[in-house]
C-alpha cells in the first residue's frame, strides 16, 4: 500500500506536511514509527528534511521515553522507495531486524540528554550488545 494511502485511523499524528503512523510490521519492537511526507515525492529539499528530523526528535521524546536509546534509519532498506519517509525504532537486540539495523546508516538518539550520534553500517558503537549465544547457535525467538 502506498504511504499516501494509509487509512486515517492508522495515522497517529498529522502535521501540515507530514503524517506519522506505526510501521506495518513491528519486527518485535515495542515502538516502530514512520514519518512520511504527505505528497508523493521521492526526494525533498534540505529544509524539508531538517523539518522531518526535528519532528522525529519531538515525536521520539514521547514514544521512546521507555528506552535510553532509539534510532532513525536511513532509507537503505526501504520497502517503499518512491515516497520520502523515515522509520524510527527502539534498539531491541532481540528484534527480527537487528542484524539489518547494524547494516543501516542511522542516527542514534540518547533519550536522557537528547544527544545524537551518527552510526554507519557495522559500527557497533552506541548499540546494545547482541546476545552472542543466540547469534552463534542461530537461534531466534519468535
Amino acid at each position: 500500500m502506498p504511504l499516501c494511502n494509509i487509512p486515517g485511523q492508522e495515522v497517529l499524528a498529522e502535521f501540515p506536511r507530514w503524517r506519522l503512523a506505526r510501521t506495518k510490521t513491528m519486527k518485535q519492537h515495542r515502538e516502530r514509527h514512520m514519518l512520511y511526507f504527505r505528497e508523493h515525492v521521492k526526494t525533498l529539499d534540505e529544509q524539508s528534511i531538517g523539518e522531518a528530523y526535528m519532528l522525529l526528535l519531538t515525536i521520539g521524546r514521547k514514544y521512546f521515553s521507555y528506552t535510553d536509546r532509539w534510532t532513525v534509519f536511513g532509507p537503505v532498506y526501504a520497502t517503499v522507495p518512491d515516497h520520502w519517509h523515515r522509520v524510527a525504532s527502539d534498539l531491541n537486540p532481540g528484534s527480527e531486524d537487528y542484524e539489518q539495523i547494524l547494516k543501516t546508516p542511522r542516527l542514534i538518539i540518547h533519550t536522557d540528554q537528547m544527544t545524537i550520534e551518527r552510526a554507519n553500517p557495522e559500527s557497533l558503537e552506541g548499540l546494545p550488545e547482541t546476545p552472542s549465544s543466540a547469534c552463534q547457535q542461530g537461534t531466534r525467538s519468535s
